[in-house]
Order: C-alpha cells, then sequence, then structure tokens
C-alpha cells in the first residue's frame, strides 16, 4: 500500500518538485515571503496528498489515463500559488506553466537515475534510497532555480506577464503536454509500452528543454524590447530638456539685460524729483528688479541657469531652496547632460515638496562639491512619505505608472554615461538623491 501510495511512478517527485519550484518562484515578494508559513506548509502538505489520492485511484498506466497526471499536478500547483503564496492570477500562471516545464526536464533525469539505483533493495534500505534520490534531485532544482533564472525573468522585481506573453506560454504548455503524452510518443515513435526504451525519455527531455529554451527566450526578447522602449523615452525627454536648456538661457538672459537696464533707469529718474511718491514707486520697482540680483552664479553657466530657473520658481511656490554649490569641476559633463540632470533632480524635489502644506517643510537642499576624484552632487528635500525602492530606485506613487520615473532613470543613465552613479535613500523624513561622477584627469 505504502510503496504503491507514495513511490509508484514518478507522481510523488512531480508534485512535490512544482511546489518547491513555484515556492522558489514566490520568494521575489519580499513583502509576502515570511508571512503565514506554516499554513502555507499545511496547505502543500494538503494538496500532496490529494494528488496523491486522486493518481492513487484514477490514473492508470494501463488504461491510457496516466495524461491525467500532469494537469492534476498543474490544477494543485495553480491554486497553491494562488491561495497560498498570493501571487497575482496572471504571473501565477505563467510561474506555473515554468514549474510544470522545469519538474518535467527534472523528472526525465531524475527517474531514470532512481529505478536503478533501488533496484534489489528492500525494506528500509529501498524507502532510504527512494527518498535520498528524490530529494536531491528536488533541492537541486530547486537551487538551479532559484540561483540562476529567476533572475533572469524578472524586470524591477517582478514577473511583468501581458495578455501575448500568457497566451504564448499556456500554448507553450499545452503542445508539451499533447507531445510528452505517453500514448502519443508510442504512437509517434513506434514503441509499446512494453518496450520500456530509452528513446521515450531521451524524447520527453528533449521536448522539455525546447519549449523551456522557447519560453526564456521569449522573456529575453520581452525584455530587450521594454530596455529599448525604456532608453528611446529617455533619449526623448533628453531632446526635450535640450530644447528646454536653450529657451531658458535665452530667457534668463533677456531678464538679466532687462533688469539691469531698468536699475539704471530707475536711478536717473530719481535724480529729476525727489517727491516721497516717485520714490516709493520706485522702491517697489527696484524690488521687482531685485530678480536680476537673485541670478545664481556658480562659475559654470549651465548650472547658473538651472538653478536660477528653479530658483525663481521656489520663491514664487515659496519653497525655501538652499545651495551649496561648486561648478568649477563640471566643465567635463556636456551642457544638455548637465541641464538634464539637475533639472529633472530638481523637477522630482520641487514635485515632492509642494505636497506639504506647512510651508515651513517646503525644504530642498542643494549641494555640489568634489572629493578627491569624485564629484558629488546630492539633492535633498522633505518627504514624509513611505518610499519603496525596487532595483536602488523609488517606486511610482502614481496610477499611470507607465509614463512616470524616467526622470531618475535618466539621471541614472546620464551618469553612467560618464562612469558615474547614482545612490537614492530615504532618511529621518528626508530624501536623498546623490550622483557620483568621476572626475576626469585633464580636469583634476
Amino acid at each position: 500500500m505504502i510503496d504503491n501510495f507514495l513511490f509508484d511512478g514518478p507522481m510523488t517527485f512531480m508534485i512535490i518538485c512544482e511546489l518547491m519550484i513555484i515556492t522558489a518562484f514566490s520568494l521575489t515578494y519580499k513583502s509576502k515571503r515570511n508571512k503565514n508559513v506554516w499554513l502555507k506548509i499545511l496547505m502543500a502538505a494538503a494538496l500532496i496528498i490529494v494528488v496523491k489520492l486522486l493518481d492513487y485511484y484514477f490514473v492508470d498506466f494501463n488504461t491510457a489515463s496516466t495524461a491525467l497526471q500532469a494537469p492534476i499536478c498543474f490544477i494543485a500547483t495553480f491554486t497553491y500559488a494562488c491561495l497560498a503564496l498570493k501571487i497575482p492570477v496572471k504571473e501565477a500562471l505563467y510561474c506555473t506553466i515554468w514549474s510544470y516545464i522545469i519538474t518535467e526536464i527534472a523528472n526525465q533525469i531524475v527517474m531514470p537515475i532512481t529505478d536503478p539505483l533501488v533496484g534489489g533493495s528492500s525494506g528500509i534500505i529501498y524507502y532510504l534510497k527512494y527518498i535520498f534520490t528524490f530529494s536531491v534531485g528536488i533541492f537541486a532544482t530547486f537551487y538551479l532555480v532559484k540561483v540562476f533564472l529567476i533572475k533572469k525573468l524578472q524586470t524591477n522585481e517582478h514577473y511583468h506577464v501581458g495578455r501575448q506573453k500568457i497566451l504564448l506560454s499556456v500554448l507553450v504548455a499545452c503542445l508539451y503536454m499533447l507531445l510528452s503524452n505517453y500514448q502519443f510518443i508510442f504512437w509517434l515513435l513506434g514503441f509499446e509500452p512494453e518496450s520500456r526504451s530509452n528513446m521515450i525519455t531521451f524524447f520527453r527531455l528533449i521536448v522539455g528543454l525546447a519549449c523551456a529554451l522557447f519560453l526564456y527566450m521569449q522573456n529575453s526578447i520581452e525584455k530587450r524590447q521594454m530596455a529599448e522602449q525604456e532608453l528611446d523615452m529617455i533619449q526623448q525627454l533628453w531632446y526635450r530638456q535640450q530644447d528646454q536648456y536653450k529657451l531658458s538661457q535665452e530667457n534668463i538672459d533677456l531678464i538679466n539685460r532687462k533688469c539691469h537696464d531698468l536699475k539704471y533707469q530707475m536711478a536717473a529718474l530719481r535724480k529729476l524729483d525727489n517727491g516721497d511718491e516717485i520714490n516709493a514707486q520706485l522702491r517697489e520697482m527696484e524690488d521687482y528688479a531685485m530678480i536680476y540680483d537673485s541670478v545664481v552664479k556658480t562659475k559654470n553657466p549651465v548650472l547658473d541657469t538651472v538653478l536660477t530657473e528653479k530658483s525663481l520658481y521656489c520663491e514664487a511656490h515659496q519653497i525655501n531652496m538652499t545651495r551649496m554649490v561648486d561648478g568649477t569641476k563640471l566643465d567635463f559633463v556636456g551642457k544638455v547632460d548637465l541641464y538634464t540632470m539637475f533639472g529633472n533632480a530638481l523637477d522630482n524635489a520641487i514635485e515632492s515638496v509642494m505636497k506639504q502644506r506647512d510651508i515651513e517643510k517646503r525644504v530642498i537642499q542643494v549641494a555640489v562639491f568634489h572629493e578627491k576624484n569624485l564629484l558629488l552632487i546630492r539633492v535633498r528635500n522633505y518627504c514624509e512619505e513611505k518610499i519603496k525602492f525596487i532595483s536602488g530606485l523609488p517606486a511610482s506613487t502614481k496610477q499611470d505608472k507607465g509614463y512616470h520615473g524616467f526622470g531618475l532613470k535618466s539621471i541614472q543613465y546620464t551618469a553612467e554615461k560618464y562612469g558615474g552613479g547614482i545612490v537614492c535613500q530615504a532618511i529621518d523624513n528626508y530624501f536623498v538623491l546623490q550622483i557620483l561622477l568621476p572626475i576626469p584627469e585633464k580636469i583634476k
């Protein structure tokens, strides 16, 4: 009874292996990793018992009902992924398909090794050999999937599964179920069940590997397309920033000239009449003209442009922006690249502090300095929101996430272009963006 229930056929190996692999896929969801562990274990044990009972009473090699084994394991694994592991339905179906294909490949390797290894054994030795080979096969498969495969399938710690991707994956799974069916193989290869030919094992192994390779290539192509679309979006933003920089520079230059001329005109006008009313009006006009004195001077014309532009915006919207900026070492950065980095960084900071109703909390701090061979750009702003980071970048809190988050990615792309990088942190109700750029030898 025990032999027939636990060790007769590959069903025990298949269901345990599939559940272990789907668990490995779920480890990417860090927030759900340690929740209800014992409940997951109990549900997995219950599913294993149910699957084995169905296998024991309904699956018979002699009646061609072995085709039921794969669907039974598949349904059990999908149920476990959705109910116990709380994986979203589309991603659960995609991960279950991967678990099924990988388990079938592992099964074609482990079972031919297990049968001769336990052959001739009896009693406790028989059970120990079976358990040992099953355990080694399952944990080796689990390890390979966790270490080598999962990272290749993820994008920003998620399995992005669209309609086309899930449709192709389901078709691959159905195709494998058809091609790996014993009765189909017997008809295709001309072998009878009694022949026990190794060609059956090789055929199923080759088909399984082909299906896994197809799914992997599909995922790689999709990730490449997503990366190309993202790069294209960043390049479009770069070109827009280029136009915006030219316009901002022209506007600020025009304002500077007009304000400079206006100050001299008012000084000349005051000499014509000393009346109190005229003096009061002239002082008011001088206050308006003080915008000329608020122009930021960092010894870098591009930095002057973008910081002046953002300073004027902050002043108009009651945002306190402080600056400690040394622009003398930034000449090695292209004009548009420099404008893009500071523009995006300050735009993000301004958007964040504008959410604060308390004006005292609308604080942005900008610092640019160099230490030895590194140039450090730091933009720090008040932020009370709890920020979730994905791949080192904050996740967008906006509903339409497909069109947001490119500001920081653009900064990261530009920094990497100069051999540097960025670091994002949330510390004591402040969001801190640090851009690190190595200073070229010529500039040193």
